[in-house]
């Protein structure tokens, strides 16, 4: 079973996209925010982890650039969730990005193919 770390900062896309993974059978873990979520992975190894581009104290960006300067966390799958209204989505490289709103299908289809890829 793969496990997976969530990060957002808003609690109802954090409940809904873990409790969505969790009934396709994934492993989930939960963080409110970027800084949570490098306390996590550092107690927990996280094959994907699916992270709000935009949050307080470390954003996405941030949250990826940390990760890939931990040769622990550098290859770990990772999907960004953006913020794309009237803009388009970003490119990061190594990076599965969604635009927000998301469709589930797609997040599980990005989420798989992160897996796949491991970066």
């Amino acid at each position: 079973m793969l496990t997976l770390l969530v990060a957002d900062d808003e609690f109802a896309v954090l409940e809904v996209v873990s409790m969505a993974l969790e009934a396709e059978g994934y492993r989930v873990l939960r963080a409110g925010d970027g800084v949570d979520a490098l306390r996590i992975l550092s107690h927990h190894h996280c094959d994907v982890v699916i992270c709000d581009e935009s949050m307080p104290a470390m954003d996405g960006y941030q949250l990826i650039a940390a990760m890939r300067a931990e040769p622990r966390h550098a290859q770990t799958a990772v999907v960004m969730l953006a913020d794309t209204w009237g803009r388009p989505i970003p490119e990061v490289d190594g990076v599965v990005v969604l635009g927000k709103p998301i469709m589930l299908a797609e997040l599980f289809a990005a989420v798989d193919k992160a897996a796949r890829r491991g970066v």
